[in-house]
């Protein structure tokens, strides 16, 4: 199962291997996927057709041409160095706070996308996506190094995977070790650790940059989309409305959105948890307060549906205002 936005970035065109983006008078209403922080008075947003979007404001955004057509699914920056990835195995990269790019990885073969992007530093990243793909950088981006890590199978598929490699071989071993890792769909770094999130339950950390991945045990098998933490608190929230919390060693607790909405991302802004999903919704948590068994009836607890019930993507504060990034754009987030 997929995120709303996943499902639609796979049937978006994707036959665009080294072709600049074209100029489109409503970039800013198209399909935007993710967004960040330019500095402290831009953002940088990313979607469709390789639809690259610099502003200050919902208002004033201006598009970059970039060189693929690509959907590009998640950005991130370093100093004033940024990185996009997406559909074809897409990576590109600016050295100029956006101003112009570089197409530095692309693979149309692959035929599915990169899901997200991290950079420790300027030298070291990492970017993960569909179908257990997982790849790393020493050098910025100017080689790519796969990597298959086999501890972020189902405890079941281990045990499978090890009877092949003992009857089978170590080549027929890594063939089937890649055609059946989840899909990754989220990487969040908090402190020292990396966390990422996929498909059938797959919650992981890292305390090595990814080097090597320790699952998160929870008693759900629906697709996560995000995973944040703030102090002991991790969040993770994913397929129709499903979102739970975890106190440092405790066992996980639903939070119930009452909505069917998937959830699309978390955001912590001022001790407070914003939750996006689709079909417009907005969650807006006291998650340091919340009970045992919270709920939408909760006072900690507040639900909203934007009236025109456009998907909720991603979103980011700038300048005391929430710009969200949606299926129809960008788009004003009020809590």
């Amino acid at each position: 199962m997929f995120k709303y936005f996943f499902a639609l970035i796979l049937v978006l065109s994707a036959s665009s291997f080294a072709n600049d983006s074209i100029n489109a008078a409503l970039s800013s209403d198209s399909i935007l996927l993710d967004i960040t922080s330019l500095s402290a008075n831009q953002y940088v947003a990313v979607g469709e057709r390789g639809h690259i979007l610099i502003g200050s404001s919902v208002a004033d955004a201006q598009q970059v041409i970039v060189p693929t057509k690509a959907t590009l699914t998640a950005v991130t920056r370093i100093d004033n160095l940024l990185w996009a990835v997406g559909h074809d195995f897409t990576i590109i990269h600016s050295k100029d706070s956006g101003a112009t790019w570089q197409l530095q990885y692309q693979d149309v073969n692959k035929e599915h996308p990169l899901m997200d992007v991290h950079f420790f530093d300027q030298k070291h990243g990492i970017v993960a996506g569909a179908y257990g793909s997982f790849m790393r950088t020493v050098d910025g981006g100017k080689s790519w190094s796969t990597e298959l890590h086999s501890t972020l199978l189902h405890p079941d598929d281990i045990e499978y995977l090890e009877e092949v490699r003992e009857f089978d071989g170590e080549e027929f071993y890594k063939q089937e070790l890649e055609s059946i890792l989840p899909h990754f769909n989220r990487l969040y770094v908090f402190e020292n650790t990396v966390y990422m999130a996929g498909e059938t339950g797959m919650l992981a950390q890292s305390t090595n940059q990814g080097m090597s991945w320790e699952r998160i045990d929870i008693d759900y098998d629906g697709s996560f989309f995000d995973i944040t933490s703030s102090k002991d608190i991790l969040i993770a929230g994913g397929l129709r409305g499903n979102l739970f919390m975890k106190h440092s060693d405790n066992e996980w607790t639903r939070i119930d959105l009452c909505h069917t909405g998937s959830v699309n991302s978390l955001l912590i802004i001022d001790e407070r948890l914003l939750v996006l999903s689709n079909n417009g919704y907005v969650a807006t948590i006291d998650y340091l307060s919340v009970d045992d068994t919270p709920s939408c009836s909760d006072p900690q607890v507040t639900i909203k549906q934007n009236s025109d019930k456009v998907t909720l993507l991603n979103a980011l504060s700038l300048n005391n205002n929430m710009i969200a990034v949606t299926s129809n754009g960008l788009a004003p987030l009020t809590e």
